[in-house]
Formats: C-alpha cells, structure tokens, sequence
C-alpha cells in the first residue's frame, strides 16, 4: 500500500525516455526513435502517451513558449513493476511552415506518460530542426561569397523568419548588410531581400528591398559555385543599380497567386502570407498571443506599412 501512495506522488514511479535516431530533421522529413519506460515499484495504468513538439522563441527580449503539435504514441495500457521495460517505435512527421533552429529559436520534444491518478512522469529532449535542401544550398551560397550571418541571424519578424548578412571581405560594391527572408511556391524559391547600401559621398545608408527568383536548375547537386555566382551577380546589379530594382507588389504574396487569403487587415495577410515562408506556421499566434489583439493595433505598435507596396516595415522589426 505504501508503495502505491509513493507512486501516485511520483517516488518509485514508472519511468519515460524519448530516443531519438538522429538529433536533427528537415521540415518535412519524419522523425523516428523510441520511447523506453521502465516499471517503478508498483503496476501503474496508462491513460495515454504522447509527444509533443515544443518551439520556445525570443519575441520583444522575451522567452515564449508554443506547443506546435501533439504526436499520440499508445494509450490504455499497463506497465508492469520492474524490472519491467519496454520500447515502443514512433515516428512524427515534422510540420511544413517552422523556422528552421538558431540561437534564437529552439525546440524540444515533451514526452508525457498520463497515469490514472498519480503524478505523471514526463521527458524532455532537443532537437535541431534543419532548413530545407534547397534553402541549405541558398545558405551555404552565401557563405561561400563571406556573406556571414550576424549573432542575431534567423529571427523571427511578421514575415517569417529573417536572415541577416555583413560582407566579411569587400565584394566591389557597397553593400553593407543583406537580409533575406524565404519563400517557397511549388517549382520555385524566391528571396525578398532587403539590401543596406552606403551612398554618395557621405556614404549615407539607405535600404532597398527587392525579389530575387532562383532557378530550379541552380537549387541542384553539383551546381553549388553557379548557386553561388548567380546570387553575387544578381546582389552586384541591384546594389549597383537599385533604381532599377524591378517593382514587386506584396499584393501577390497576400493573395491568390502565392497564398489564400483570410480576411481583411493584417491578420488576414499574415495569414494568407504564412503558408509559403519560411517560419510563418506559427506567425498569428506569436503576433497577436492568446489576447487576440486586433490588427489595426499590432499594425500601429510595430510601424508595418499595410499598403501594398514591397515593404516590409524593415526586417529588422521583430515580433
């Protein structure tokens, strides 16, 4: 009797162990392990056992903390006392649509053993979520060019997540910062960019934003140095010539063409915009949190330009 009032307190309890096969997945791709549990001192019945995949993100210098989805393994079964084991075989689709792992955004699997009246044991453990192939490829292009991401590179902000740049060696030109932001529609990759360029003879800094389309070709095995020169050719052109930076309406990431749009205002576009950028799953819910705040009073607290245009507000306005 002891023993069970110890259990259901956690003191001699079941056990639970999350392993994964590999430490990091692409978007996409599934991930595959097992989970181990061990008897306690006593038989416990199971009501349930799932994962769930946590993302904990700085948003505003603050840490927030999101579940993105549960993944049941078993329910309705008992374990036995020790030295009972067992391991049960998963495997989890990792959702499209997360930001890809940096210093700044995390994740971790919660695994939870749900025992019938009696504390329940959990897990916790990391795992890396990879970018997609062919954002990698668009990735180490630019490091091949010493385009080098800076400490706050990949953060997030109301487009999806942002990646930040500074020539490490000079390029011929001025460019003094690159930021991109990915968008993935099926048969193609395009980068919305936005280029910080020191000017005239005070070299004053101004920003240019601009839409770079990839070639399928380029996104390959094997085409990595042709990767790399189309990306330094294209930077080259805008940065020397950017009043002939072709215009782009936002309109067609908002709407039909790129997205499905959900209302009006910018939840409506934000909405609509996630589905093909990187980082955008979780965009509404880490935008507007559990008060709902409406559209028109996130638009005002960040500065954003609602119009049409191709502007973001800056890349640099995080959530």
């Amino acid at each position: 009797m002891l023993k069970k009032l110890m259990a259901k307190f956690g003191v001699g309890a079941a056990k639970v162990d999350l392993r994964l096969d590999r430490p990091g997945y692409r978007l996409g791709e599934t991930m595959t392990g097992v989970v181990r549990i061990e008897g306690g001192n006593v038989e416990q019945k199971i009501a349930d056992l799932r994962a769930v995949l946590m993302m904990k993100a700085y948003v505003k210098g603050q840490e927030v903390t999101k579940a993105v989805q549960a993944f049941p393994v078993r329910s309705n079964f008992t374990v036995q006392p020790k030295p009972y084991s067992t391991e049960i075989p998963f495997a989890f689709e990792l959702p499209e649509g997360l930001a890809m792992s940096t210093p700044s955004i995390q994740y971790y699997l919660h695994t939870k053993l749900d025992v019938e009246m009696a504390l329940d044991p959990t897990d916790l453990d990391t795992i890396q979520v990879l970018p997609p192939e062919r954002v990698e490829r668009v990735l180490r292009a630019l490091e091949r060019l010493d385009l080098r991401q800076k400490p706050d590179s990949g953060k997030l902000t109301p487009y999806g997540q942002a990646f930040s740049f500074f020539p490490g060696t000079p390029l011929g030109f001025s460019l003094k910062e690159l930021e991109v932001i990915f968008f993935s529609a099926p048969g193609e990759l395009k980068l919305l960019v936005e280029l910080d360029l020191a000017e005239g003879w005070l070299r004053r800094e101004k920003d240019y934003r601009a839409e770079i389309i990839v070639p399928e070709s380029l996104l390959t095995e094997g085409q990595d140095e042709e990767l790399s020169r189309f990306l330094l050719d294209t930077i080259r052109e805008y940065a020397t010539n950017p009043e002939g930076i072709p215009y782009v309406s936002l309109a067609q990431y908002q709407t039909g063409q790129y997205g499905h749009h959900r209302g009006s205002g910018m939840g409506g576009m934000i909405g609509g915009m996630a589905a093909g950028f990187l980082g955008g799953m979780l965009l509404n819910e880490l935008m507007f949190g559990e008060d709902e705040a409406s559209a028109e009073e996130m638009s005002e607290e960040e500065g954003m330009d609602m119009d049409t245009d191709f502007d973001f507000g800056g890349f640099d306005d995080e959530l």
